[in-house]
């Protein structure tokens, strides 16, 4: 769908239905897909605030250089992939995003709460 808007016609009913492959949802998806060229975002922790937002620390790129992201309430995974691409200017607009123990997260999980993400992201 990301390269070909028209593929999602010829998709099973099930698909069509799923939000993440929407037109409008694939637009503003950063989570790079498996096989897609792009730059590795290593979340290595979501700390909950007392405000109830998340402090994301991340590290960029091979080499590594880390930043801290705060997400309000109720962001997502894609909320997040898209503060990284954002936040390093990332050529393409895609990331891998990659948290402990998951070599990489699916284009697919971008609607997934982060808060549902910061019990197996472990605080540092």
């Amino acid at each position: 769908v990301r390269q070909n808007g028209h593929a999602l016609q010829f998709a099973d009913e099930a698909l069509k239905e799923d939000p993440c492959l929407k037109p409008a949802s694939v637009a503003l998806n950063c989570i790079a897909g498996q096989g897609r060229l792009a730059p590795v975002a290593n979340i290595s922790a979501l700390v909950a605030r007392p405000d109830e937002s998340l402090e994301c620390l991340v590290s960029f790129g091979l080499g590594g250089s880390g930043c801290s992201l705060v997400c309000e309430a109720g962001q997502t995974l894609g909320d997040l992939a898209r503060a990284i691409v954002q936040k390093y200017s990332v050529e393409g607009g895609l990331v891998h995003a990659r948290f402990p123990g998951r070599e990489r997260c699916s284009p697919l999980e971008a609607n997934t709460p982060l808060a549902a993400l910061a019990s197996v992201v472990p605080d540092k």
